[in-house]
């Protein structure tokens, strides 16, 4: 017997006593002070149960399934954005200062970039303000000018829309803007208004990096720890606590005894019994250990991706106890949303009694499992409940599109700028001469140049440019860096690039190339399937079975997942790997939203290999606050150092499609 049952017997036997002295069936005499004394500490007692229970009352927090888990946007603060120009230091550094470097150099790389300026030109611009009409921003950035005091009405104005922005935070606002126009990425229409340093989105379901898995179903926060592994039937019971739900009826049951003990006042007295009766009865209670069974159908368990799902729970209750407050929230996946329907469900149920729950979900790309189902079970009396999670195997499949593109793939060759057979220096069989040699005997006749026999009686040999397939490897960047979009529901770069790699596979696959795929990003470990704990790689080839391995790989291999990882990668040692399987020959067509200077340094370690290099870049940026425009502004520029660099970067925006984006490109390129 636990201590529970102990003090709950007690009391139910100090209550029968009382009853007694009440109908004169048992006599009990009490002293006027010990009256007054048992009377003051049930006030006491009263009083501390209330202040107890109002500072602690718990509720249980539940998973959010209708909302997908977000990926923050590149810059979601000033500093993060900042780190982007920022060069070592040493010794100590202010923030302010520090921060007041990092636009030094962003100012810097700007002029130099889009306006041609050498370093030194740049520098003295700077210094004397003539970088920017802007004069606090030429201020700001000058060791000599002074920064312009702000006027009473803009002061006024600030108190008065309640912002709170500094004269430092105007100041780096107005350089931030500043350094933008530069490459006119801002228009003079967007005014004056205050831009924060950093953007909160409640609506986020969680932080997407506070993951103890990241695979490709995601996870609910809420079911990462689990407190036990017992489990029965597929039942696991988590944790038992009180939800206090009666203690405020306590409290005042115990406060009204004392004050009718200390007033001499029966009706007070009987009152707080009653109360005191409640409470005992809230106690006296357990919730019922549960024998649920759970089924789980979804209505495609292979669909395509922005599919409308229809998921159908259904819950049964095996047990021969009746389950009075029943409460489920069903596993569905961080990377899925709920969009019609609700996955939440409160119920009683009776023994043998069964329970459906019906909601759609919309499909993404990618291997999504289910979580097992959060169950909370509680008594009658509501006190006391029991977290349990039932577990029912789900597992939806989404694989990426591969349509072929409306345009064609642009391809880095010598003579053509498009999918197709790639031409050569080397002479053979084609269709275009290459030169002319001495005729040897082997030769076919086919390949005999009879207009120079006919005009000269002498046998010669035409040689052909060769023509070959082109191979290219698809290569998707999955770091950390890259789970970046410009919206929480907007979709991220991975995803992004992961639908691009199969559009662009498709294109390739169906215009006779050798194909090949690989990726650098976290591993993640699947007891499973170990095999999923190396990294992406299908050497180039073609076929039907190849495309269908390639399709397969985008959809379920553990570096494409849809959620971001807790973690970033070793990618250098990824790339070396790379670089030793690549076939000599091989160009890489490289999936990258540019979000930081590894991206560059991936794709010119690939380039000076030998391996052309096409970039095909989703952009992830957006320009809400200072620290979004400043990382706009970083990605620019690394797309503008590649293109020097003569490596094709073709810039996708998220406003539009992928067909339109290549088409622009090769526009341009014409």
């Amino acid at each position: 017997m636990n201590a529970r049952r102990v003090a709950v017997s007690l009391g139910i036997a100090v209550l029968l006593c009382a009853l007694a002295v009440s109908a004169g069936a048992l006599e009990f005499s009490m002293a006027r002070g010990t009256i007054v004394l048992v009377g003051l500490l049930a006030v006491g007692i009263g009083l501390s149960a209330f202040t107890r229970g109002y500072n602690t009352r718990s509720r249980t927090d539940t998973p959010d399934p209708e909302r997908r888990s977000g990926v923050p946007a590149p810059g979601r603060s000033l500093s993060a954005a900042a780190d982007e120009f920022r060069e070592p230091m040493t010794g100590y550094v202010a923030n302010g200062r520090r921060l007041t470097i990092a636009l030094k150099s962003a100012a810097v790389a700007a002029l130099t970039r889009f306006e041609g300026d050498s370093t030194d030109q740049a520098s003295r611009r700077l210094e004397d303000g003539t970088w920017t009409d802007d004069p606090i921003a030429a201020a700001f950035l000058s060791d000599s000018l002074e920064t312009p005091t702000r006027s009473l009405r803009t002061r006024l104005a600030s108190v008065v829309s309640g912002d709170g922005e500094t004269a430092f935070q105007s100041n780096v606002r107005h350089t931030v803007r500043a350094i933008t126009a530069i490459r006119n990425d801002r228009s003079a229409a967007d005014g004056d208004r205050p831009l924060p340093e950093y953007e909160y989105d409640p609506d986020v379901r969680g932080d997407p990096y506070d993951r103890t898995r990241a695979g490709g179903s995601g996870s609910n926060p809420q079911l990462q720890t689990r407190t036990t592994t017992d489990s029965v039937d597929g039942v696991e019971p988590r944790r038992r606590r009180s939800t206090d739900h009666w203690t405020g009826i306590g409290a005042v049951a115990l406060f009204a005894v004392g004050v009718g003990a200390v007033a001499e006042s029966p009706a007070v007295v009987l009152a707080g019994v009653v109360g005191v009766g409640y409470a005992g009865f809230a106690r006296a209670l357990e919730p019922p250990e549960l024998d649920l069974s759970l089924e789980r159908s979804v209505s495609d368990d292979d669909p395509e991706p922005g599919d409308e799902l229809e998921v159908v729970l259904t819950i049964e209750n095996e047990s021969d106890a009746f389950v009075p407050d029943l409460r489920i929230v069903d596993g569905v996946p961080a990377s899925l949303a709920v969009t019609d329907g609700s996955s939440r469900l409160g119920t009683a149920l009776r023994p043998g009694e069964a329970v459906t729950l019906e909601y759609t979900v919309t499909a993404r790309r990618g291997s999504h499992e289910f979580d097992p189902a959060l169950v909370l079970a509680r008594d009658l009396s509501r006190s006391t409940e029991r977290e349990f999670l039932i577990d029912a195997e789900t597992t939806v499949v989404c694989e990426p599109s591969m349509r072929p593109l409306a345009t064609a793939v642009p391809l880095r060759a010598a003579t053509t700028s498009f999918a197709g057979r790639v031409r050569t220096v080397d002479g053979g069989s084609g269709t275009t001469i290459h030169s002319v040699r001495e005729y040897r005997r082997s030769d076919p006749l086919n390949r005999v140049d009879w207009n120079r026999h006919a005009k000269t009686g002498e046998l010669a040999t035409l040689e052909f440019h060769e023509e070959r397939a082109a191979r290219v490897v698809v290569l998707v960047d999955a770091r950390l860096a890259a789970y970046r979009a410009p919206t929480p529901d907007a979709a991220h770069a991975v995803d992004r690039s992961v639908d691009a790699a199969g559009r662009i596979g498709a294109s390739l696959f169906a215009a006779g190339e050798t194909v090949g795929l690989a990726a650098i990003g976290p591993l993640i470990w699947d007891e499973t399937d170990p095999s999923g704990t190396d990294p992406c790689w299908l050497p180039p080839a073609s076929g039907r079975h190849h495309e269908v391995r390639f399709q397969e790989a985008l959809a379920t291999h553990p570096q494409f997942a849809t959620l971001p990882p807790d973690h970033e990668c070793r990618w250098r040692r990824q790339l070396r790997r790379i670089r030793r399987r690549l076939p000599s020959d091989t160009q890489i067509i490289f999936l990258t939203p540019l979000c930081d200077d590894g991206s560059v340094g991936i794709a010119r370690q690939l380039e000076a290999h030998g391996h052309p290099v096409t970039v095909v870049s989703p952009d992830p940026t957006a320009d809400r606050t200072v620290g979004h425009q400043l990382a706009r502004v970083a990605r620019h520029l690394r797309r503008v150092d590649l293109e020097r660099a003569r490596t094709p970067v073709i810039d996708w925006p998220d406003d539009d499609t992928l067909d339109t984006a290549i088409a622009r490109h090769a526009g341009g390129r014409r």
